[in-house]
């Protein structure tokens, strides 16, 4: 029954999208036979879009691999500021929140982030990989190209990039004055202020860019006493610098955010006769009866340096970059009214990472690339439990004090290389071998906690494909993936390989009016990392397993369309079946698990829908009403190996009206407009996480 109804929302949902295209373009073609010349001055095509998350740059339809790519103008549209924006606008991807403002979870192609564990993609800004879950989670400002590459992407970004990558690429500093400015204001006493400015320091040869943001707000979500627990206020500066000469290119880049958020705002669930917990979903009214409202000091910095050395046949390329986190986090600690358990938590990243390469140029049969990696990752975290009385916060009675440092060394060789058979059929091969070197100790006892690990793969890749005309291109691939394992609080856990196969199919019809891609997928996985929490006595402890053996299988479908001026359609749809073949007796403290072999996946949706119309109507010769509706529905999730604990299947709607001038831009938006609640975690001890509930609000920007 269960298999039946996920097969019926998921053709219901694909009816319903078809629905909003089709019915367009019947008319359409019925037109363009009579009109054919005067159609295309009446329809706009789509803009070229040219992606580099290949590490060249390249046009999308041109290349054999799924990728989902916002560029500034839609950027805008949909009012993407934050990470969730986009993956509500991607198949087969989602966001979850934890339980602390700073770190957030993804879940691509039925691949999981896990506490303690690189995220299953790799986060690329600027060309520089991040390297912890804690560097993804920063507002998004003056961002030129979001891309989002499908499938282990190891031979380029390695043992991060076993679900894919997601390839950011801010503005660059023109050769021309430029500035803008925006303000606006929410519900929840809400309010962001941003700007920036970029121009010629030396006319030709080099340029700068500032941007910054400055935004607070009193939090969305009350406890059970009405106060607010999610409040937060954050500040960022951004700055960088393009030098360009004839054969060199050199560009800095720097960030500093620093702000409070919040922390802890879990709430335990009821559970059933048999311990289940119960009432998931139910979030209608406030639930939070922790007696301690949990804060958060916030600090972030980063800088890299990228230079490109034009040698005649090949590019040398070195890319330097320096990133550091801090978050330090009090809370309530068990989460209940009584003043019983309090925790303080340090979470501090630092990472250092080089890359130099070799690329052949763009124009030849054989294309290349060639190059090394080197990082150097130092985590700490200090987590400090201790006894509550009533009014005097710590006392002496500890219940647990840990110093875990996590260190990282790894390195990386890869090439990649593709051939062109004939000027219809291109062949690609790809390798890279990643090995990291880790340890882990709990300084307050040094002796008896000291661990280290050595984890390595290699990572092959395969490739053919076929340009049956212009407009349609076909391919097949063979990748590994890899994400290393690790420690989490002091104990190990191994890595994750998956072996993939993809078909793909990118085509293009009416002129560029309309797109079609589609891509089914199947992925051995061995060693699934699965994170989890429990209580030992009044205290949370985590920790990450490895499952044995699971089997996904899946589909992506996305569509855009233009069938009259003004008005865009896009569509996309992601199908995953995720199903566990295999799974050890992994912890004592996941109790009996023989049972999960058969069941789906934790924390995979079954499937996403999304369709976002777009229309932009003329109100005189200076002026334009532009608005934007996008729907998302979300296939239920299990927060458990045995399929006990559900997250339902969610819709949310998303919507902004805006009027346009040349220099300004005045907007109505609103996120979650149906006020959809549902849990993004659920852990083994019942300790819940919430979902953002309903936002909206004005803005107002102006261009220089």
């Amino acid at each position: 029954m269960k298999m039946y109804n996920s097969k019926r929302a998921m053709m219901l949902t694909l009816l319903a999208g078809s629905s909003l295209v089709l019915p367009s373009f019947a008319a359409l073609s019925q037109q363009s036979g009579a009109n054919s010349e005067a159609n295309t001055d009446d329809l706009m095509v789509f803009e070229e879009i040219v992606v580099t998350s290949r590490k060249r740059s390249e046009k999308l339809q041109d290349v054999p691999e799924a990728i989902t790519a916002f560029t500034a103008s839609t950027i805008e549209a949909a009012k993407i500021d934050t990470l969730r924006d986009f993956v509500d606008l991607t198949p087969n991807l989602i966001v979850r929140e934890t339980f602390r403002s700073n770190e957030t979870f993804l879940t691509l192609r039925g691949l999981s982030s896990a506490q303690g564990a690189l995220p299953p993609v790799s986060f690329v800004v600027d060309g520089v990989q991040l390297g912890s879950n804690d560097f993804i989670n920063q507002d998004l400002l003056d961002v030129a190209r979001i891309e989002v590459l499908k499938g282990p992407q190891g031979a380029l970004y390695g043992q991060g990039a076993i679900a894919g990558a997601v390839v950011v690429t801010t503005k660059e500093p023109v050769d021309e004055f430029e500035a803008f400015a925006k303000a606006s204001y929410g519900n929840g006493d809400s309010m962001r202020v941003a700007g920036g400015v970029s121009g010629p320091l030396v006319k030709g040869s080099l340029y700068g860019r500032v941007s910054g943001y400055y935004r607070d707000t009193d939090g969305l979500i009350k406890n059970v006493n009405g106060d607010n627990i999610t409040a937060s206020d954050q500040w960022s500066l951004r700055t960088r610098l393009m030098y360009q000469s004839e054969r060199l290119d050199v560009s800095w880049r720097g960030s500093v955010t620093q702000g409070t958020g919040f922390c802890c705002h879990l709430d335990r669930l009821a559970k059933d006769s048999n311990g289940t917990p119960i009432g998931i979903d139910d979030l209608d009214v406030p639930v939070s009866t922790s007696n301690i409202i949990g804060t958060s000091e916030d600090r972030f910095w980063d800088t890299s340096l990228k230079a490109d050395l034009d040698l005649g046949s090949v590019t040398l390329t070195s890319i330097s970059g320096l990133a550091h986190v801090k978050q330090y986090a009090v809370g309530d600690a068990d989460y209940s009214s009584a003043p019983a358990v309090i925790q303080d938590l340090v979470f501090a990243t630092d990472v250092f990472n080089q890359e130099l390469r070799l690329t052949s140029a763009d124009d030849a049969r054989l294309k290349w690339i060639a190059g090394g990696f080197y990082q150097n990752r130092d985590e700490n975290q200090d987590i400090f439990v201790g006894a509550e009385t009533q009014g005097a916060g710590l006392v002496p009675d500890t219940i647990l004090n840990l110093a875990n440092e996590m260190e990282s060394e790894s390195w990386a060789v890869f090439g990649q290389a593709s051939y062109d058979i004939t000027d219809k059929m291109t062949f690609l091969a790809a390798m890279r071998y990643d090995r990291d070197h880790q340890s882990s100790v709990d300084q307050n006892n040094y002796d008896a906690t000291f661990k280290e690990a050595t984890f390595s793969q290699w990572q092959p890749k395969l490739q053919l494909s076929y340009q049956f005309t212009d407009d349609m291109l076909a391919y097949a691939t063979y990748s590994t993936g890899f994400r290393t394992g690790g420690f989490s609080q002091n104990v190990q856990f191994d890595n994750e390989v998956t072996k993939n196969y993809e078909l793909g199919l990118k085509s293009t019809f009416l002129d560029r009016r309309l797109t079609m891609n589609a891509s089914v997928f199947h992925i051995d996985y061995t060693g699934q990392q699965f994170s989890f929490v429990i209580f030992d006595g009044n205290v949370a402890q985590r920790g990450v397993v490895n499952i044995d053996s699971t089997s996904i299988n899946g589909a992506e479908l996305e569509v855009f369309a233009r069938p009259v001026k003004g008005l865009e359609i896009n569509l996309g749809l992601g199908v995953t079946s995720s199903i566990v073949q295999e799974v050890s007796a992994v912890d004592d403290a996941l109790g009996d698990v023989s049972g999960a072999v058969g069941n789906q996946s934790p924390l995979v949706p079954t499937f996403t829908y999304n369709t976002g119309i777009t229309y932009t109507h003329p109100l005189t010769d200076s002026l334009d009403l532009v608005a934007r509706a996008d729907y998302r529905k979300r296939g239920q999730y299990f927060h458990d190996l045995n399929n006990l604990v559900r997250t339902g299947t969610k819709d949310l709607i998303d919507g902004r009206i805006a009027i346009e001038a040349e220099s300004w831009t005045f907007s109505v938006w609103g996120k979650n407009l149906t006020n959809a609640r549902f849990a993004t975690r659920v852990s083994e001890s019942a300790l819940r996480t919430p979902n953002m509930p309903r936002s909206y609000g004005v803005e107002l920007s102006y261009r220089f």
